[in-house]
């Protein structure tokens, strides 16, 4: 299995280098030439483009900023569309947009390339360790065949649905996410005005039908500790917050409380607060109440 890897950032650069714990004869492309450089010292191949990166192996990930580089690194000049073969796959980790996913699905599919949507959570930590969530789109006789590639980056991989579902479905978790995490700081700023001890209040919460993700994980490791180094910013929060409002509309589906929750969150990032750790949104809202959740 030979596997290229585009997007050496904050996340694609530590799934690169699992991979290469894991014995991959890995290929890799980045516009940051020094930070290529780093992975060749590594052990990994250095291409000059995304197209001759593409004609030299059969699986290509890509993990980048947003939908619109996706496309372009995909169909642009020099995309990877012009050095793929006939079989070959792109799996795009990238959290990104499932109408463009799909637009470039079907751009593929008149060379008979396959493409998978394969967005992840569990942040850097995960990445680095290989036990990432990856919900996956696309054709299930596709996935089946990149199904060990996907399993030695992730311990919990899950065919989701048609090319655009994993984009989708990582979106939508991500709004649910963000609203348990600004409702239990909501909460526990008020009890905490209010004279309760927050660790006291989670306590209870965790035992409790309150209970979340971010009351048991987040809260006691990042905001009580007053860490806040997930390694997942306010900036990236907004991003998939975007994606998924953009989803609900075009479902036509109400979203009262996704809607308020993604002004809060756009509200931190319009203070200044887009490069802060996600879970530094309770500061945002901690200023709010006049108080600090900590112990």
């Amino acid at each position: 299995m030979k596997v290229g890897l585009i997007g050496l950032g904050n996340l694609g650069g530590r799934i690169a280098r699992h991979l290469i714990k894991k014995g991959y004869k890995l290929s890799v492309y980045d516009l940051d030439r020094g930070l290529s450089q780093s992975f060749a010292e590594l052990g990994a191949i250095i291409y000059e483009s995304p197209s001759e990166l593409a004609r030299n192996n059969d699986y290509v990930i890509t993990v980048l900023p947003n939908a619109q580089i996706v496309k372009s690194v995909t169909l642009g000049p020099s995309g990877l569309l012009s050095g793929f073969s006939e079989g070959s796959t792109l799996i795009d980790m990238t959290s990104s947009v499932p109408e463009i996913t799909k637009e470039i699905g079907s751009e593929l599919r008149k060379y008979d390339i396959h493409m998978l949507d394969a967005p992840v959570s569990g942040g850097v930590k995960k990445a680095e360790d290989g036990t990432l969530a990856i919900m996956v789109g696309g054709d299930e006789s596709v996935f089946l065949d990149a199904y060990h590639l996907l399993s030695d980056i992730g311990f919990n991989v899950t065919h989701v649905g048609e090319l655009g579902a994993g984009h989708t479905i990582k979106a939508l978790n991500n709004m649910l996410c963000a609203t348990t995490l600004a409702a239990t700081a909501e909460v526990l700023a008020i009890g905490t005005k209010l004279g309760l001890n927050p660790a006291k209040m989670l306590e209870v919460i965790n035992t409790s039908s309150g209970r979340s993700h971010s009351s048991e994980i987040k809260f006691p490791q990042q905001v009580l500790s007053r860490k806040f180094d997930v390694g997942f910013t306010i900036d990236l929060m907004c991003k998939d917050l975007t994606i998924a409002n953009g989803i609900a509309e075009g479902a036509e589906v109400p979203a009262f409380i996704s809607s308020a929750v993604y002004q809060l969150w756009q509200y931190a990032k319009s203070q200044g607060g887009g490069e802060m750790d996600h879970t530094a949104i309770t500061q945002f809202i901690e200023g709010m109440a006049g108080v600090e959740i900590k112990v």
